[in-house]
């Protein structure tokens, strides 16, 4: 039994489940489980090489220490994914330190390297006949925290395994004559095209902006997908996306088309986070996408609202995507009073050689009515918002054509037997 959880980000040691009955019963539902997975939004930091801030007083996201790592053991993680917007929050040396704290608590790592070859490749755990392959990928990440390949004598950029999207924009006749006039619009051969700030605008009859994946980044995560499910009974594919933006409740399109080609290529099941929110599960074709399990731990008190990336900040990503952002200097933390930050579910899923047997949900609950400074650890939830969590997640499920049966405080994705 897989048991995947959402984003965890502390600051402070965990309690001690002697002390907190609540906590330790999300302990029991993790090492319950043969596997246990999360997403690590924050670099750790040996305590004696922690850099000080820049002379301007930049103010960075935080960090966790070998104690986070102790925690995340503890827990009973196995496998933790630093595909995401925060994996170089610290450069490439914090990087280094993460892994080497993970890799001393004997924790595997996926979706960073010293170079993309690495930040691809899956880690591998079990024998046959329940070898299990995991790779992790992010699509929020910054241009600079993107990992390249190896060349010849060139090595590679460390950093994170990246799914890469451009902006594909089509606006109707009356925005694109207003747009041809602007000073910074340039021409092109075609009349019904032109190129505003970098970024090719078509002319059309409606305006409308997609996100288009890389093409060669998109082939070549595919491949290693195809390839780690050969060499394995089941393969999963670890999805960090806070697209189209943190507020909306439902994964960009492009997301979804890139879920599902991760099962189609062999992927049983695609554990997504990012919004830091409860997203929808589908059942698609043999496998199931988890399209966020939102935040697991979140110490929301240890963030400086002026460390907020654009992911973070819930900025509209398409405008990103254009670049019609503004200054990084505008970004901030949103305020925490929404519960939707603060309630999440356990995925316990069961497979047979990749084929999908069970997926239970345990609801948790992170603090909803407490104060801020004492949210972020995550409880099994009382019957009364276990209920709260489970109708919302079965409604954003319903619209992914998803049926979650809800009983005792816990939830059962109804799988179709047929398939």
């Amino acid at each position: 039994m897989i048991a995947a959880t959402g984003d965890w980000l502390t600051r402070a040691p965990l309690p001690s489940p002697a002390t907190d009955r609540g906590f330790a019963g999300v302990i029991d539902v993790v090492r319950s489980a043969s596997l246990g997975l999360t997403t690590l939004e924050e670099n750790l930091l040996d305590e004696k090489k922690i850099p000080p801030l820049d002379a301007s007083g930049t103010v960075r996201w935080p960090y966790g220490t070998k104690s986070t790592a102790d925690d995340l053991r503890r827990v009973g993680m196995t496998v933790v994914s630093l595909a995401n917007n925060h994996a170089i929050d610290y450069g490439a040396e914090g990087m280094g330190q993460t892994k080497q704290i993970l890799d001393r608590e004997g924790l595997r790592i996926v979706g960073i390297g010293e170079s993309l070859d690495q930040a691809q490749a899956p880690v591998f755990l079990g024998t046959s006949p329940r070898r299990v392959a995991i790779i992790a990928v992010s699509t929020s990440a910054s241009a600079e925290s993107r990992a390249t390949h190896s060349r010849g004598e060139i090595l590679g950029r460390p950093g994170v395994n990246v799914l890469r999207y451009s902006p594909d924009v089509t606006v109707d006749p009356a925005t694109f004559a207003i747009l041809q006039r602007s000073p910074i619009a340039t021409a092109s051969g075609n009349h019904d095209q032109l190129t505003l700030s970098g970024t090719t605008i078509k002319k059309g009859a409606h305006t409308k902006v997609e996100f288009v994946p890389n093409n060669d980044d998109l082939r070549e995560i595919l491949a290693q997908v195809r390839l780690a499910r050969s060499e394995s009974d089941e393969a999963i594919v670890m999805l960090h996306s806070h697209e189209p933006d943190n507020q909306s409740s439902a994964p960009a399109d492009f997301v979804q088309s890139f879920a599902r080609a991760l099962i189609d290529a062999g992927a049983s099941i695609v554990v997504g986070t990012g919004p830091h929110r409860l997203r929808g599960i589908e059942l698609y074709k043999s496998g199931a996408i988890f399209y966020s399990l939102g935040n697991f731990t979140f110490d929301y008190s240890a963030i400086d609202r002026r460390s907020a990336d654009v992911y973070e900040s819930g900025a509209d990503l398409y405008q990103l995507a254009l670049g019609a952002l503004g200054s990084a200097s505008n970004f901030a933390v949103p305020q925490s009073s929404e519960s939707i930050w603060w309630q999440s579910v356990i995925a316990l899923t069961t497979l047979d050689r990749g084929a999908l047997k069970s997926i239970r949900l345990r609801p948790i609950d992170l603090g909803t009515d407490m104060p801020p400074a004492r949210r972020g650890i995550p409880i099994i939830a009382s019957a009364q918002r276990a209920g709260e969590i489970l109708q919302r997640l079965a409604d954003l499920s319903r619209a992914c054509g998803t049926e979650i049966l809800i009983r005792n405080g816990q939830g059962e994705v109804q799988l179709d037997k047929s398939r």
